[in-house]
C-alpha cells in the first residue's frame, strides 16, 4: 500500500475533512516547537502529498505523526531513525555523530540507568537548576544509541530514552519552559510509539495534558488525558488514577466543578486498587490524590478542606521532597487568601518563596503569581506590599 492511500486512510478513518487535518497540523508544529506552513499552503501539500504527487518531507512528517499520533509505519513513511529528521530538540552539544561512537552495550545502559535513578533521586531536594546542565549533557549519547541500537538491546534503549527524554521534559517545565517541556515529552512518546507500549503511552499523554493545563491551555490538556484514557483496559491502578488525576486538573481549570469532582472520586477508587510497587505510578497514593483534589478546589476558588489538607500534609512533609514542599506552601498560601487567613498567606508565601529562589522552580513562582489577585484587598499592608515587590521583581527578571 502506497503512502497516499495510508495518509487518506488514516484521515478518513477518523471523519476528518482536510480543513480538520489542517487545524491538527498547525497545533501539531505548536506542540512541537517547530515551525508550520501557513493553511492555505498546507491545503496544497495535503492534497499532493495524499495524491502521492510528491513525498511527504522529512520536516513534515514529525507534524503528521503528531496530528495523527501515529507511527512512520501507519503513516507510510519510511523509518529514518529516531530522531525527527534533520532537528533535534535542543541545539547539540558537539557532533551528535563520531568516528568511533561508543558500542550499546548491557554494561552502557546500567550505567545511563543509574546516573538517571541519581538525578530523578536529587531532584526534588535540589529542584531543576542544578540537575539540567547533567541530563542534557547526556543526551548527544542517547540519541545516538536510538539511531544505532537493534536487535535484542533495542526494546531497552527506547524504554531507557523515554525515561531521559520524559525526565528532562519535566525538568523543562518545572523551570517554566513549557515548550522545551513539550517537545522533550513528545519525542519521549515517539519511543513508546515504536514500543507499542500502551501504558507507556497512556502516562506520557497524561504528562504532556498536565504540561499544557500548567502552561494555561486546559482544554488542550483535558483532550489530551481524555487521550490516555482510550487505553484504560491496559492500565494499572495507579497509571489509571494518576490520569484521571489530570483529566481533574485540566476540567478544575476549565471551571467544570462536578466534571472535576466526578474525574477525583474515579481517580481514588483507581489509586485504592493500586499498590505502591507500580513501577511507572507508585507514587499516585490516594493521599496523593487527596492532595490533588485540594489543588483543584484551590483552583475553582473552593478552599473549603483544602487548607486543612495542606496543613495536615506538611507536618508530615518527607524532608527529601523540598521542591514539593514549596509547591504545597504556595497552594496553601492560596487558600488561606481565599479563608482571608491574611497572616497565614503571607507567612506561607514567603516560605514558598523561599524554596522557589533555592530550588528554581518557576512553577512554585507561578503558584505566588496567582496568588497575588487574592491578596489584592490587603495591598496595603506592609507585609503583603513587599511580598508584592518581591515577586514583582522576579517577574521583571524573568522577561
Amino acid at each position: 500500500m502506497k503512502s497516499k492511500s495510508r495518509l487518506q486512510t488514516a484521515r478518513l478513518s477518523r471523519g476528518w475533512m482536510q480543513g480538520d487535518l489542517i487545524e491538527a497540523l498547525v497545533a501539531g508544529a505548536e506542540r512541537l516547537g517547530v515551525e508550520s506552513p501557513s493553511p492555505a499552503s498546507w491545503k496544497t501539500l495535503v492534497s499532493m502529498y495524499e495524491n502521492g504527487r510528491r513525498p511527504v518531507s522529512a520536516d513534515h512528517q514529525p507534524l503528521f505523526r503528531e496530528a495523527y499520533q501515529a507511527t512512520n509505519e501507519e503513516l507510510g513513511f519510511p523509518e529514518p531513525g529516531i530522531l525527527l529528521e534533520n532537528r533535534t530538540p535542543h541545539p547539540p552539544a558537539g557532533p551528535l555523530r563520531t568516528k568511533n561512537p561508543v558500542p550499546i552495550s548491557p554494561e552502557l545502559l546500567t550505567y545511563l540507568t543509574s546516573l538517571l535513578d541519581q538525578h530523578a533521586q536529587a531532584e526534588p531536594l535540589v529542584g531543576p537548576q542544578f540537575l539540567l546542565a547533567p541530563v542534557q549533557s547526556q543526551m548527544p549519547l542517547i540519541e545516538q544509541m536510538c539511531q544505532d541500537a537493534y536487535g535484542p538491546l533495542r526494546e531497552n534503549v527506547l524504554r531507557l530514552s523515554a525515561r531521559y527524554t520524559e525526565f528532562l521534559g519535566w525538568l523543562h517545565q518545572d523551570t517554566g519552559h513549557a515548550d522545551k517541556a513539550m517537545r522533550w515529552t513528545s519525542l519521549a512518546m515517539e519511543y513508546a510509539q515504536e514500543l507499542g507500549d500502551p501504558m507507556l503511552i497512556a502516562y506520557l499523554f497524561q504528562r504532556r495534558s498536565n504540561i499544557a493545563t500548567e502552561a494555561g491551555h486546559a482544554g488542550h490538556g483535558a483532550g489530551l488525558a481524555s487521550a490516555a484514557l482510550r487505553f484504560t483496559a491496559q492500565l494499572s491502578p495507579r497509571v489509571h488514577a494518576v490520569v484521571l488525576r489530570q483529566l481533574a486538573n485540566s476540567k478544575a481549570g476549565l471551571g467544570e466543578a462536578a466534571e472535576t469532582a466526578r474525574a477525583i472520586d474515579q481517580a481514588l477508587a483507581a489509586a485504592s486498587r493500586g499498590d505502591d510497587a507500580d513501577p511507572m505510578a507508585g507514587y499516585c497514593s490516594v493521599a496523593y490524590i487527596e492532595m490533588e483534589a485540594a489543588n483543584c478546589n484551590v483552583r475553582l476558588e473552593r478552599p473549603g478542606q483544602a487548607a486543612e489538607i495542606y496543613q495536615e500534609s506538611l507536618r508530615h512533609w518527607p524532608a527529601v521532597q523540598e521542591r514539593d514542599r514549596g509547591l504545597c506552601l504556595a497552594r496553601l498560601a492560596t487558600a488561606n487568601a481565599l479563608l482571608e487567613d491574611v497572616e497565614g498567606a503571607h507567612q506561607t508565601a514567603e516560605q514558598a518563596l523561599g524554596i522557589a529562589q533555592r530550588t528554581g522552580s518557576v512553577r512554585i513562582l507561578n503558584e505566588l503569581y496567582r496568588l497575588q489577585p487574592h491578596l489584592a484587598p490587603w495591598r496595603k499592608l506592609v507585609e503583603v506590599s513587599e511580598l508584592n515587590r518581591e515577586l514583582d521583581t522576579m517577574k521583571r527578571a524573568a522577561l
